[in-house]
């Protein structure tokens, strides 16, 4: 199924029917990346290795040369236009595009035994209509492969069928950078039905930008996607493993069976001792619709020694009604993790079973303490109870209805909530990060990228299509509103 893209009609020019002629030189400016000019440049990339490192590629060659690069050589790729694989301009998948590859479409490039570990840089342009067709098949995505990358300030639209470990953007990364990206993907994993195909026969680790990561740097991300798998499904990751995700956007569609997540399928650190070692959620926005058979939640199925802060998430939790499941405005299961200046205005379901644990905002939170959450709130009217874990541990109650949350800000209270000391957090551009609307208006995130706000918290996020504009330093420029999350929100007394 082609996704129907939500770009700016400026974007719909971009096409890759014309093939760039042969040439001398690579990198014509001289930067040490190597220019991508069409899809069979992109293509390419996979078949560049050295001698010296025969497992990886790392950016030092295009069809085995590497005219213009500086005395110290190449060591990275760079988009210079945009691309689309709707090569036939039909609006359609099929033979008349130039990746069909019998229906299997574009082959992810690199895979466990080729690691892309260098540089890719979009320019702010656009890889249109990506499409993968590979169900079952694992380390799926534009990248299959990611060690000591770097992907960012890229515009992607995408359609990926694969297994476990699949992704828009990559099935798998590890010490990797993904920054100023901007996608409208769909991810659907199914289980392998090759024999002997463990460990990777499960659908399992899926996200609509990362299938799985450890030691990441994730920042400046908007992304709206649908994702469906079996086992931690995530909206932008499946599962992260000491990561750090900041200014993250995020409106999505997630469903499956165990540990799933709006954000993320579940998210640990591997220490508690090690302040080298992190795990952490901050100034990000989730607008989620997500339904699973345990462990479900806005932000995460399942989180561990991870700390959230400044970050809001609204939307729907629906869980299979069945006994010992677990479900949370943040999280279905949170254990050693803190929140901080946190917003849940998310619909959880009634408690219609026995022995269900469904929590304001986690349906289970070992090992965390009182002290462990500061400054959060959850609608209790949306959340339907006022505990805020699903067996009445002793994270704080919540006592306030979503007309609170909306009438509240850091400078007025509404019937006892006020968001004191909130007006100090920043974005990193130094704004103000979060922003009080009207008195009828659920605060919201100005990141640099856009202002995110869900207002009357109906799990969309609000757009404002009359007054798209750029931001400054943002990515994209004025396409900022790629994903129509720019909204433009309206400053109160």
């Amino acid at each position: 199924m082609r996704l129907t893209p939500f770009i700016p009609a400026l974007l719909a020019f971009a096409s890759a029917l014309s093939i760039a002629a042969p040439r001398d030189i690579y990198d014509s400016d001289h930067n040490g990346l190597i220019e991508i000019e069409d899809l069979q440049d992109l293509n390419e990339i996979r078949n560049n290795t050295s001698a010296e490192h025969p497992a990886e590629i790392q950016g030092t060659h295009l069809y085995g040369a590497n005219g213009g690069c500086p005395a110290s050589g190449c060591n990275g790729y760079e988009l210079t236009r945009n691309l689309n694989f709707d090569t036939n301009s039909n609006g359609l998948f099929d033979e008349g595009d130039q990746f069909w590859n019998e229906g299997k479409g574009f082959e992810p490039i690199g895979n466990f035994n080729l690691k892309f570990a260098t540089e890719f840089h979009g320019q702010g342009h656009a890889l249109l209509n990506l499409t993968i067709n590979r169900p079952g098949e694992y380390f799926t995505g534009l990248f299959g492969y990611l060690e000591l990358a770097s992907i960012h300030d890229l515009i992607l639209t995408a359609d990926i069928k694969g297994g476990g470990n699949s992704g828009a953007l990559t099935g798998y990364a590890w010490r990797s950078l993904f920054q100023k990206i901007q996608a409208e993907t769909k991810v659907t994993a199914t289980a392998s039905e090759v024999q002997n195909c463990q460990p990777f026969c499960d659908a399992r680790d899926n996200g609509g930008l990362i299938g799985s990561g450890e030691e990441l740097m994730i920042n400046c991300i908007l992304l709206k996607t649908t994702v469906s798998g079996e086992e931690s499904s995530g909206g932008l990751a499946g599962y992260l493993i000491d990561s750090n995700l900041d200014e993250v956007g995020v409106q999505s569609n997630v469903s499956g069976d165990e540990t799933i997540g709006g954000l993320v399928g579940r998210m640990t650190a591997t220490s508690s001792t090690n302040p080298a070692i992190s795990s952490t959620i901050k100034r990000s926005f989730v607008a989620t619709t997500v339904s699973g058979r345990t462990k479900v939640g806005a932000f995460a199925g399942a989180i561990h020694e991870t700390d959230i802060s400044d970050s809001l998430a609204s939307g729907t939790v629906n869980l299979d009604d069945q006994i010992n499941a677990r479900a949370g405005g943040i999280a279905g299961a949170m254990e050693s993790s803190s929140l901080l200046r946190v917003i849940s205005t998310v619909h959880l379901p009634e408690n219609t079973a026995t022995n269900r644990f469904i929590g304001a905002l986690t349906g289970e939170s070992g090992g965390m303490k009182l002290t462990d959450v500061t400054d959060t709130h959850a609608a209790r009217d949306l959340a339907k109870r006022t505990e805020g874990r699903g067996d009445n541990s002793p994270i704080p109650d919540q006592n306030f209805d979503l007309a609170h949350i909306q009438c509240a800000s850091a400078a007025d209270a509404c019937d006892g909530l006020r968001f004191s000391g909130w007006n100090n957090s920043k974005n990193s551009e130094n704004e103000a990060l979060w922003v009080f609307g009207t008195q009828e208006q659920v605060p919201g995130l100005n990141l640099p990228q856009a202002t995110l706000m869900d207002g009357n918290a109906d799990g969309i996020i609000d757009p404002d299509p009359a007054e798209p504009g750029k931001k400054s330093g943002s990515s994209g420029g004025a396409l900022i509103w790629l994903l129509a999350l720019a909204a433009v929100v309206r400053r109160r007394r």
